[in-house]
């Protein structure tokens, strides 16, 4: 029997999202889904009336339990009697309150009863603490921004992205936790590839989740980068379009899939799922890409180009491939001229906003990025074994720019791991290549399985280089196809 309060109740949807359900006489639908064009359903288990059972508190526990669940409420005699409902957190306090409230962070964390302490300590940890948030970007300027929108998405789309919340911090314990991370890590990979995104809510989420997922791949993985970051960037890409505006709090984390994904395609002759060619990337500065947002999308474009050139060079129809080659040669030319011309956009208070070490590790990374992409494109003209001074010269700069920056400043500069394998297939000797790794690249510092994986793919590269004459760039995709 339904009890007389339940009725009307809140659709799902904003039950879930703990959001007011208000229903117009008539309609058939809530006003928030017949906004935002949701399907409104109200499917879920009828609560019993009245109080759920608890074990027996004293008054005195009661009290005490209320003035910490409620911080800044006075006490009164009634408050110990009278049951008032709990007061939702994830949605009275801001994401900014909860960094400035630990207290509040752990009260709420402890909902997820059904986590050990240790994991609910890495959960804790991968979340909401400095020191391991600065692993994933580039410097503490950074931190809250990602924070917020980590902390965000833990609590009010909690049953779309624990799993991959949960993949990724437990990768990051011991050897028994990180063994356990692989069963929550099957089941965000599930929940990613039956997402239905159908608003900007759901494709923030999905972005979320698809981050988490891949860098757990990142920690324990390595061969489903590419089919992490093309799912994930193919469901939110019609609500990341240049048409529409994004929250820049998120652009951290769309760069670093859509980064990860280009380098892959890059070294596999693929396509890249998506563009980063929104208006407001001319001016953002990211906690992924620093100052090279704006050139992402020539990333983009050499990836593009690099596929083309890849399968037209094993068409069929020679006469229609030759007329296509030459397309191309142009293509390339009038891309080598957009991507040498291009600039940083640096603003006025740079350095005033951002620390000594985050200024010198974003100049170097928009140095290195802008060399790699001319490197690339120079052995997209001319193979291996031709013009080796010119490459080597190129490949010389980045490793060079990358050393300045960690003498200078003492830290191993971020975001840069593409353009230091990029440099790689320049340098022959294995034990060079393996220092560099150990010294420059940030991904190979928690995770000895990228290392290892970016040590078998140079050596796979170099042995093809020896057994070759006539390779190009994009021949690198045949070499790699396996890999």
């Amino acid at each position: 029997m339904v009890h007389d309060s339940q009725v009307p109740r809140s659709c799902d949807r904003c039950h879930s999202l703990k959001e007011r359900c208000k229903w117009t006489p008539g309609c058939p639908q809530c006003e928030r889904c017949t906004r935002v064009g949701h399907v409104c359903k109200t499917r879920r288990p009828i609560k019993r009336p009245g109080r759920p059972p608890a074990p027996f508190v004293t008054s005195r526990v009661k009290h005490s339990r209320r003035i910490q669940q409620w911080p800044g409420r006075t006490a009164s005699p009634a408050s110990t009697t009278t049951t008032t409902p709990e007061p939702d957190l994830s949605r009275s306090l801001s994401p900014v309150e909860y960094v400035a409230n630990t207290s509040i962070w752990k009260n709420r964390l402890s909902a997820f009863g059904q986590l050990t302490k240790p994991e609910l300590a890495l959960l804790d940890r991968a979340v909401h603490q400095d020191d391991f948030i600065q692993l994933f970007v580039l410097g503490p300027s950074f931190c809250d921004a990602h924070r917020q929108k980590l902390v965000f998405h833990l609590l009010s789309s909690r049953h779309t992205v624990l799993d991959g919340y949960l993949a990724f911090a437990l990768s990051m314990g011991d050897r028994l936790q990180a063994n356990n991370s692989y069963k929550y890590a099957a089941s965000a990979l599930v929940t990613l590839r039956s997402l239905s995104v159908t608003d900007p809510v759901d494709s923030a989420s999905c972005l979320i989740l698809g981050w988490q997922i891949l860098h757990f791949v990142l920690k324990l993985g390595g061969g489903e980068l590419l089919e992490v970051c093309s799912q994930t960037l193919s469901l939110i890409k019609p609500y990341f379009s240049s048409a529409r505006a994004i929250d820049s709090a998120y652009f951290s984390f769309l760069t670093s899939l859509v980064v990860t994904e280009t380098a892959e395609c890059l070294f596999k002759a693929r396509k890249p799922t998506l563009r980063l060619d929104h208006p407001a990337t001319s001016t953002h500065i990211d906690g992924c890409v620093g100052l090279c947002t704006s050139l992402a999308k020539y990333a983009y474009d050499v990836a593009t180009l690099n596929h083309a050139m890849h399968r037209t060079c094993r068409s069929t129809q020679l006469q229609d491939a030759d007329i296509t080659w030459s397309a191309l040669i142009e293509d390339l030319n009038n891309l080598e001229c957009q991507v040498r011309s291009w600039k940083p956009n640096i603003p006025i208070d740079f350095c005033q906003k951002y620390t000594a070490t985050e200024v010198a590790h974003m100049m170097c990374q928009a140095q290195v990025m802008h060399t790699a992409l001319l490197l690339i494109m120079h052995r997209l003209r001319f193979p291996f074994g031709i013009e080796d001074a010119t490459a080597f010269h190129l490949a010389s700069s980045i490793i060079n720019c990358m050393d300045m920056a960690l003498h200078i400043t003492g830290k191993r500069p971020r975001g840069m791991d593409m353009p230091l394998n990029v440099a790689s297939v320049e340098i022959a000797d294995e034990s060079e290549r393996a220092q560099n790794a150990a010294r420059f690249s940030a991904i190979g510092k928690y995770s000895g399985v990228f290392q290892e994986r970016i040590g078998n793919k140079m050596a796979l590269i170099w042995t093809a280089r020896r057994s070759r004459s006539d390779m190009y760039w994009y021949d690198l995709g045949d070499i790699l196809s396996c890999w």
